[in-house]
Protein backbone atom coordinates (compact mmCIF):
# COMPACT_ATOMS: atom_id res chain seq x y z
CA UNK A 1 0.00 0.00 0.00
CA UNK A 2 1.17 3.52 -0.72
CA UNK A 3 2.17 4.95 2.67
CA UNK A 4 1.56 8.49 1.35
CA UNK A 5 -2.15 7.72 1.83
CA UNK A 6 -1.66 6.97 5.54
CA UNK A 7 -2.05 9.38 8.44
CA UNK A 8 -1.28 9.08 12.13
CA UNK A 9 -4.27 7.43 13.82
CA UNK A 10 -5.41 5.46 10.76
CA UNK A 11 -6.23 1.82 11.33
CA UNK A 12 -4.70 -0.60 8.85
CA UNK A 13 -4.77 -4.30 8.05
CA UNK A 14 -1.36 -5.97 7.98
CA UNK A 15 -0.31 -8.89 5.78
CA UNK A 16 -0.74 -11.37 8.67
CA UNK A 17 -4.36 -10.24 9.15
CA UNK A 18 -3.64 -8.10 12.20
CA UNK A 19 -5.37 -4.78 12.78
CA UNK A 20 -3.05 -1.94 13.78
CA UNK A 21 -3.13 1.81 14.42
CA UNK A 22 -0.59 3.98 12.59
CA UNK A 23 1.64 5.89 15.02
CA UNK A 24 4.04 7.33 12.45
CA UNK A 25 5.58 6.87 9.03
CA UNK A 26 9.33 6.94 8.41
CA UNK A 27 9.76 8.42 4.94
CA UNK A 28 13.46 7.57 4.70
CA UNK A 29 13.46 3.82 5.33
CA UNK A 30 9.96 2.66 4.36
CA UNK A 31 8.74 1.60 7.78
CA UNK A 32 5.48 2.33 9.55
CA UNK A 33 5.28 2.53 13.33
CA UNK A 34 2.12 0.79 14.54
CA UNK A 35 0.29 -0.26 17.69
CA UNK A 36 -1.43 -3.63 17.35
CA UNK A 37 -5.17 -3.42 18.06
CA UNK A 38 -5.99 -7.05 17.20
CA UNK A 39 -3.29 -9.57 16.39
CA UNK A 40 -5.67 -12.35 15.30
CA UNK A 41 -5.05 -14.44 18.43
CA UNK A 42 -1.28 -14.47 17.89
CA UNK A 43 0.12 -14.85 21.43
CA UNK A 44 3.51 -13.53 20.28
CA UNK A 45 1.96 -10.12 19.52
CA UNK A 46 -0.45 -9.08 22.27
CA UNK A 47 -2.77 -6.13 21.59
CA UNK A 48 -1.06 -2.86 22.52
CA UNK A 49 2.33 -3.97 21.21
CA UNK A 50 4.19 -1.18 19.40
CA UNK A 51 6.38 -2.16 16.46
CA UNK A 52 7.93 -0.87 13.25
CA UNK A 53 6.74 -2.82 10.20
CA UNK A 54 7.84 -2.65 6.59
CA UNK A 55 5.52 -0.61 4.36
CA UNK A 56 4.91 -3.75 2.25
CA UNK A 57 3.25 -5.38 5.27
CA UNK A 58 0.52 -2.70 5.31
CA UNK A 59 -2.03 -4.07 2.86
CA UNK A 60 -5.16 -1.98 3.43
CA UNK A 61 -6.64 1.02 5.17
CA UNK A 62 -9.27 -0.31 7.58
CA UNK A 63 -12.57 1.53 7.33
CA UNK A 64 -14.88 -0.46 9.60
CA UNK A 65 -16.36 -3.31 7.60
CA UNK A 66 -14.69 -2.11 4.39
CA UNK A 67 -10.96 -1.89 3.56
CA UNK A 68 -9.22 0.09 0.84
CA UNK A 69 -6.05 -1.56 -0.37
CA UNK A 70 -3.78 -1.93 -3.32
CA UNK A 71 -6.21 -4.04 -5.35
Amino acid sequence: MNTAKLSKGDQVTLSDGSLAEVLGIAKDNGTVSVRYVDSMDNPEIPPGTVADVQAEEVIALYEGTHSEGAT
